[in-house]
């Protein structure tokens, strides 16, 4: 802080008073010679125990730290030990301080500001969130722990509820065609969300390990596209799949985590699509477009060194207060939204994020929802 002015002023004392925090004024060899009242009440004395003393009484190597900041121009955190003069009780305080010297006055201004308060702040927020992320972490390996036998017992009611539909115990009447159906649909959905959270909640504990390989990526899309077709066509989903403008077909990333991104977009199109239009268009970005979003995945901006996914959905519209917060899987206006959609979405996100790469959302009524992203072909490591 610059207090030079302030005592070129007629009236020192009062513009002493009127600064906010603490203010020493010393001679060139350390010795206070004058003090605000912000000083007296840190230190719970008066003018006649402080004027005449020197500087490092006051604040520990209070000189030595005097000296640097002078020179440099910064600023210092400091410790200094408080006596209160009326009960004989120490306590350890902390500082900031600034100074300036007036040469002409051969005067030295420091101004202290005190954040022992702060500090404890601080550290309770640190404790508490040193607390937090155990609990956190604690959890997230309680439910992975736990995701095979929760996820059995669904997989077993509805495997039991379609054995069922099928015939397997006898003819069914209406009402209980009716309620197996609802039964296996619910538990069926359900699954999806469980295993797409449990995915999540691993991705988010930092305990995925990739296998990086090189493999064919337009083979990997093909046969992607394979298993889907026959869902697509009896769910009577008009789906798209073009991978013509894709010339580099060498990837080196982890194959597997590759096939599950391209499952979610899959799962996606399928699951919450219900009269709209599904595409996915997969190529190499233009230089241009990761130019404008200022794509830093390798140093190289060839387009080719570059995988581009474009899935559109028609019939899922997101508002702008969901697309802001499209990455906060716990975001409370994403409730009404299916569990299984905003968990992957997220989970797109990581996987995109940690191969080097970005992901982007965009969504406008009579148009639909596109969800872009785009990876490097090859990760070095």
């Amino acid at each position: 802080m610059k207090l030079i002015e302030y005592f070129k002023k007629p009236k020192e004392e009062e513009s002493f008073d009127l600064l906010p925090d603490g203010v020493f004024t010393l001679e060139q060899d350390g010795k206070i010679i004058n003090v605000n009242n912000k000083i007296l009440d840190i230190y719970k004395t008066t003018k006649f125990n402080i004027i005449g003393r020197y500087f490092s009484d006051f604040v520990e190597n209070g000189t030595t730290i005097l000296n640097k900041i002078v020179q440099d121009g910064s600023s210092a955190s400091v410790k200094a030990i408080v006596k209160n003069e009326k009960d004989d009780e120490e306590k350890r305080i902390s500082f900031e301080m600034t100074a300036t010297r007036d040469i002409e006055a051969a005067k030295v201004f420091v101004c202290v500001r005190n954040t022992t308060n702060k500090e404890k702040e601080q550290k309770s927020i640190n404790e508490k969130y040193a607390a937090a992320q155990k609990i956190i972490e604690g959890k997230n390996d309680f439910l992975l722990e736990s995701s095979g036998a929760i996820l059995s017992n669904l997989v077993s009611i509805n495997g039991f509820s379609r054995a069922l539909l099928d015939g397997i115990g006898g003819a069914l009447s209406e009402k209980q065609e009716k309620y197996l159906n609802i039964i296996n649909t619910n538990s069926n959905n359900l699954n999806y969300d469980l295993e797409k959270l449990f995915a999540l909640f691993k991705l988010e504990s930092n305990k995925v390990e990739y296998n990086y390989k090189t493999f064919d990526l337009i083979s990997l899309i093909k046969s992607i596209e394979r298993v889907y077709q026959k869902d697509f066509k009896d769910r009577k989903i008009i789906f798209s799949l073009d991978y013509r403008a894709l010339t580099q077909r060498d990837c080196y990333l982890d194959s597997e985590a590759v096939e599950y991104m391209l499952r979610c977009i899959m799962d996606v199109f399928f699951r919450f699509s219900n009269l709209g239009k599904c595409s996915l268009n997969i190529g190499h970005p233009p230089v241009d477009f990761l130019k404008t979003r200022e794509f830093r995945a390798n140093d190289s901006l060839d387009g080719t060194n570059y995988v581009l996914f474009e899935a559109k959905i028609t019939d899922i519209v997101f508002s702008q207060e969901e697309l802001d917060n499209i990455f906060n899987t716990y975001y409370k206006s994403l409730t009404k939204r299916p569990i299984g959609l905003r968990a992957t979405l997220n989970i797109l996100k990581i996987y995109v994020t940690d191969f080097g790469g970005d992901m982007w959302v965009y969504s406008k009524e009579n148009f639909g929802t596109m969800i872009t992203f785009v990876l490097p072909l090859r990760m070095d490591g």
